[in-house]
């Protein structure tokens, strides 16, 4: 995609910053998620994201700024709220006092955002719910990105929801009134009537689990809720892979199998508690193979992956699990020497 593509850009001063240094840590990001490194001039350096640019240039008050620029007001946003993110870790006080040059609207819902409206709950295999989303616009998912955030509600509590922050990033609400915002797939989407499904995986004292089981059984006082996306990666442009996924991981990795090219070949790694019994629906493809894994038995596919993937010098890598296991997959593919590009490895939760 080309300059022109991206009509809305916005600008931001950052004070107190040294180029140079800000410069690597971009191309950091470049490297750990396989970002394409658009110009690296000096005083000048642009990237490109799957939602838009991300650069540096020449600050009107200062030294340098930062520079988004997206197709539209949605993706700017998101690219906004991106860069404000990345600086909190490190300068946390620069990424509050940030100011964009754009007029984007304070204190209003997020670009992204929308609300969700439940309409059926359903038993999905045995350990998994399917939930019916009639939403506001399906037509900004796709392929790209398949994540959205769930913007849950706490029970017996008016709702707070989130809005656009001074410094252009998502203010997230605080207290007792804050929801949930855990990360789903979009497992599949009817676009001519706005609704969207999600698959959520049962296990004890999961909150959403907890929301599933309620409107299942017929309480439907929490079943409006927020929508935040989409988000996250997308599906693999590959025609050989490695995919190693616990049930967290299931409703992506059905996305990934339906979307894989003809002639495409895959050896796939799948841990439940009970290994094929979970009975979650995993589509066929010619030329993958499947191998399931019990926990019960004392089986992971941590290391069931890890002594997998000398075999896959060349294959994309997906994973979704556990974040110490997937840091373990990432650093050993990398000592591989398997290119970021190839790596889709997401850390679905933590123990």
């Amino acid at each position: 995609m080309t300059r022109k593509h991206y009509r809305e850009e916005a600008r931001a001063d950052l004070p107190g910053v040294a180029f140079d240094s800000i410069r690597k840590m971009l191309l950091l990001e470049v490297d750990e998620h396989g970002l394409t490194l658009q110009e690296d001039e000096p005083g000048q350096v642009t990237v490109e994201t799957g939602y838009g640019l991300i650069g540096l240039r020449e600050g009107v008050d200062t030294p340098v700024a930062g520079m988004v620029a997206a197709s539209d007001s949605r993706n700017l946003f998101m690219m906004k709220n991106a860069m404000v993110e990345h600086l909190r870790t490190v300068l946390p006080d620069l990424a509050e006092a940030m100011r964009w040059s754009d007029s984007a609207e304070i204190g209003g819902f997020p670009p992204n955002f929308q609300f969700g409206q439940v309409t059926r709950v359903a038993r999905l295999g045995d350990a998994f719910l399917r939930v019916t989303l009639k939403v506001e616009d399906v037509s900004i998912f796709g392929d790209e990105s398949i994540h959205f955030r769930l913007v849950l509600p706490p029970r017996g509590m008016t709702p707070d929801w989130p809005a656009v922050a001074p410094n252009g990033s998502t203010r997230w609400p605080k207290g007792p009134g804050a929801p949930h915002i855990p990360v789903y797939t979009v497992r599949s989407l009817d676009r001519a009537s706005n609704v969207l499904f999600m698959d959520v995986f049962r296990h004890d004292g999961g909150r959403v689990t907890e929301w599933c089981e309620e409107l299942h059984a017929g309480d439907m006082r929490r079943s409006r809720v927020g929508i935040v996306g989409p988000g996250g990666g997308g599906l693999v442009d590959a025609q050989s892979l490695l995919i190693a996924s616990d049930e967290t991981g299931f409703p992506a990795v059905a996305r990934l199998i339906e979307g894989l090219h003809a002639g495409a070949t895959a050896e796939m790694i799948l841990e439940t508690a009970d290994g094929a019994e979970t009975a979650y629906p995993i589509p066929a493809h010619e030329g993958v193979s499947v191998r399931w894994l019990s926990r019960r038995t004392g089986e992971g596919i941590a290391d069931a992956a890890l002594e997998a993937l000398p075999g896959h010098p060349t294959s994309a890598i997906w994973f979704a699990g556990e974040k110490k296991d997937a840091r373990r997959l990432r650093s050993a593919a990398k000592t591989m020497g398997v290119p970021g590009t190839k790596l889709h490895i997401a850390a679905f939760w933590a123990s």
